[in-house]
């Protein structure tokens, strides 16, 4: 399914006089519900999502029907893609680890254990090791949302900083104090950042839909799976 926030609508729900949200959580619980028509199709919803690049109020991804790709969830989220990186069904040691990663020779043996654990690698002799299976994404493509009562500008600023593991940055504006922004949307379109606005009344609209783009870092949306897969496993009933 090609998942994008604009699939979300609510048909048929006007509100010309909206009232405000008391709290920003209270509009992102309620943005949330909206994914509810989705729950057949593997899409999940992170909330407070912080992969080192700001704290995300929402991300959305569909994920893979595959139980392995939860294996990530047992390593650090700093060596998944030092994971990914290693050499296939290649020799190698602590030594060669830490240099790949440039992390010391502590932080490198103990990311080994995880690897070990997680049945990524093996190994086959004292400090020996070789990767006998290759880590997989959880998903490919994350779309993140920062919610906002009303401070637009900032909400910019922060969704633009999700674009380095996502490849759909979103606002999510309290529909009663909208206006200035959507009097500003060529600021959106500047940023490619996509803007929607809902009331409490759950009446959503969409007014720019940014391009989907790569993520500006393998290394972020590596660390972003991991941490993804970590909470998902947490969840009865996803699998």
């Amino acid at each position: 399914m090609n998942l994008s926030v604009r699939t979300i609508g609510c048909a048929g729900v006007f509100d010309d006089k909206p009232e405000p949200f008391t709290t920003e959580l209270e509009l992102v619980d309620k943005f949330e519900k909206l994914f509810d028509v989705f729950s057949h199709k593997k899409v999940f919803v992170g909330r407070e999502f912080d992969c080192g690049y700001g704290i995300a109020d929402a991300v959305v991804f569909n994920y893979k029907s595959d139980p392995s790709l939860l294996d990530l969830s047992l390593i650090n989220p700093d060596w998944a893609y030092t994971l990914k990186a290693l050499p296939y069904r290649k020799n190698f040691d602590m030594y060669f680890l830490s240099e790949l990663s440039g992390a010391s020779l502590a932080l490198s043996k103990k990311a080994i254990k995880d690897f070990l654990v997680a049945g990524f690698c093996i190994e086959k002799k004292k400090g020996v090791y070789i990767k006998v299976r290759q880590p997989r994404l959880l998903c490919r493509s994350i779309i993140a949302v920062e919610a906002k009562l009303r401070d637009w500008k900032k909400a910019v600023w922060q969704a633009s900083r999700y674009k380095i593991f996502s490849n759909e940055s979103w606002v999510v504006l309290d529909k009663k104090h909208s206006n200035s922004a959507i009097n500003n949307l060529d600021e959106f379109k500047k940023f490619n950042i996509g803007l929607a606005t809902f009331s409490p009344k759950g009446c959503y609209q969409v007014h720019f839909t940014p391009e989907r783009e790569m993520h500006k870092s393998n290394i972020a949306l590596w660390r972003a799976n991991t941490l993804l897969a970590k909470e998902l496993a947490t969840k009865d009933g996803f699998y």
